[in-house]
């Protein structure tokens, strides 16, 4: 069973900043002649490297942009801008996967302002990223003494948690989390992980029932997680209707027909297997495993005709075992005494060699 994890990289979104006042340079043409102190205070700032690098930054240059800043963090006057300076410099170094620079950046604009919550954030994030959740857990207990009111950081203590296998300490922050914000569809997963790692399907099973009634936007993966979960507890009736709502949210997820014909095959239940894959294919997934899997359900069933189309789609696909399967076709008529029959199929797959 798996989930799609909250992810640490978050923080890589564009993180232009919090220069104070958030100025960036102007263009534009600046008359000739003197110059009055408004327009003189313009030019000084279109120069300042702090708007230069945001300046480049904004425009996805991140080299150009981190030379900006360590020439802000070296001439910064102002304990403030040397603080946005490293801050910005870190955020070029996650951009380009530079993550211990980035922690160093991080850690010298908290030197200059230790109260500085976005880089205390920041800081965990990348910790998380690569693997350093210790630090991660040190760097959000920081964001929270600053901010109790921190989703973000009871988020990732939970996560954190969990990394450590920690169940009681991760679902305690994820309590947290949604008690300041009750529309988080990653942290209702990661509760209902939480309950599944020590196997209380219940609890978990009734963690994303609760959130797919009360979000305001239902999330396709919480249905797809809830289908999971009924899976693993036996009610394969419930698990069925979960991915069916998760597919009207996402209907181009092609893992989740083929789950649901899974289950519908282990139940002998071909008729149905049959329709869910044809709702796949309906969908726009004309895929060679959709046909595939529709082959081998007819030929089970004996109608041989229809399983030799989809083996045929399979195989003009690319498939190799859909090749496969006409052999099998071949060698039924072949058996049966059906030589035409046979040498037709036979025919066929001489005639795409």
């Amino acid at each position: 069973m798996s989930r799609v994890t909250i992810s640490s990289i978050l923080f890589a979104a564009a993180l232009v900043l919090l220069a104070a006042g958030g100025a960036r340079a102007q263009g534009g043409f600046v008359p000739s002649g003197p110059k009055t102190q408004r327009q003189l205070d313009s030019i000084a700032r279109a120069n300042d490297p702090l708007n230069l690098g945001n300046s480049f930054y904004e425009k996805g240059d991140y080299s150009r942009a981190a030379e900006q800043y360590r020439i802000a963090t070296r001439d910064t006057t102002s304990t403030l801008q040397r603080a946005f300076a490293w801050f910005n410099l870190g955020n070029c170094h996650v951009q380009t996967g530079s993550y211990n620079k980035a922690v160093v950046s991080y850690r010298r604009a908290l030197e200059e302002s230790p109260t500085f919550t976005r880089a205390w954030q920041l800081l965990g994030d990348v910790y998380y990223t690569i693997g350093a959740y210790g630090d991660a857990v040190a760097a959000y207990g920081r964001l929270l003494e600053q901010d109790e009111t921190s989703v973000h950081a009871h988020q990732m203590l939970g996560e954190c948690s969990l990394k450590g296998g920690d169940i009681t300490e991760a679902l305690r922050h994820f309590d947290a989390a949604l008690k300041l914000d009750p529309d988080l569809p990653d942290v209702y997963l990661a509760s209902a992980e939480a309950y599944a790692r020590i196997r209380d399907y219940t609890s978990a099973e009734k963690v994303l029932e609760q959130a797919l009634v009360r979000m305001s936007k239902p999330s396709a993966e919480g249905y797809f997680y809830l289908g999971q979960l009924y899976e693993l507890d036996g009610n394969t009736r419930k698990a069925v209707r979960a991915y069916e709502e998760g597919l009207l949210l996402q209907p181009k997820r092609a893992d989740y027909y083929l789950r649901i014909a899974g289950i519908h095959e282990r139940e002998n239940d071909d008729f149905l297997a049959l329709l869910i894959l044809e709702q796949g294919l309906r969908a726009g997934l004309d895929r060679a495993d959709f046909h595939l899997r529709r082959g081998a359900i007819y030929f089970q069933q004996q109608r041989y005709d229809h399983a030799l189309e989809e083996f045929q789609k399979a195989y003009a696909q690319g498939n190799p075992q859909g090749r496969t399967g006409i052999e099998n076709v071949a060698a039924v008529y072949y058996n049966a005494g059906k030589k035409k029959e046979a040498e037709a199929v036979t025919a066929l797959l001489r005639d795409r060699e």
